[in-house]
């Protein structure tokens, strides 16, 4: 199957620190299948992929509203 980039890109919906990071809230929920999976790096190979190839890249972010905490 061919790619080009007119037709074709990226989505990574929700990169949070809060899942990705050490440092985030729910490391210790998920960490272990983040490291497991490679997920950081392999979100590091779509994006250098992306760039390579010229396709657009969308970052859809989660935001919490105040509200949201209760």
């Amino acid at each position: 199957m061919d790619f080009n980039a007119q037709d074709t890109a990226i989505v990574i919906t929700a990169p949070q620190n809060d899942f990705l990071s050490p440092d985030g809230v729910t490391w210790g929920l998920v960490g272990a299948s983040v490291e497991a999976n490679g997920t950081v790096g392999h979100i590091v190979q779509l994006f250098k992929a992306a760039k390579q190839k010229s396709y657009d890249v969308f970052i859809s972010s989660h935001y919490y509203y105040h509200t949201d905490r209760g």
